[in-house]
């Protein structure tokens, strides 16, 4: 007879944990950002990236295009995203204005300082390393 209570408790016991860990997910992906796409990879918000200025990292951002600018050899265009926006620096083809799109890059800083000024008054942007993800905009909308 102790056994079997043993094994009814077990079994509770283990029920208790698989319903624990599932709820815990279900409760996680209520923080996941609203996206079209989001291949699993810890996408980051603009702001953060801004704050932070942790040169030399990896981030994964996502976002759409809201300005371009083509230089010779390389280009660049403005990702925005719910917290702010970042210009990224990219050898490949610019985007589209209005493309939804997901990249992976390296966080940069260049500083900028005037003569005069005591303050640095660089910018932290980024560098594409991959394209992940392009989603054109619609003429439709």
């Amino acid at each position: 007879m102790t056994n079997a209570i043993k094994e009814v408790g077990l079994q509770k016991l283990s029920m208790g944990c698989l319903f624990l860990a599932l709820a815990s997910g279900l409760v996680s992906c209520a923080n996941l950002p609203a996206s079209q796409f989001n291949f699993g990879f810890n996408v980051s918000k603009i702001s953060d990236i801004q704050q932070k200025r942790q040169v030399d990292t990896e981030v994964y951002l996502q976002g759409k295009v809201e300005n371009r600018a083509p230089f010779v050899g390389n280009a660049a265009y403005q990702l925005q995203d719910a917290s702010g926006t970042i210009w990224v620096l990219t050898k490949q083809a610019l985007p589209q204005l209005g493309d939804e799109i997901m990249l992976k890059g390296q966080v940069r800083y260049k500083s900028i300082k005037l003569k005069g000024l005591a303050e640095d008054l660089g910018e932290v942007y980024i560098e594409e390393v991959e394209l992940l993800k392009r989603k054109p905009i619609t003429n439709n909308q």
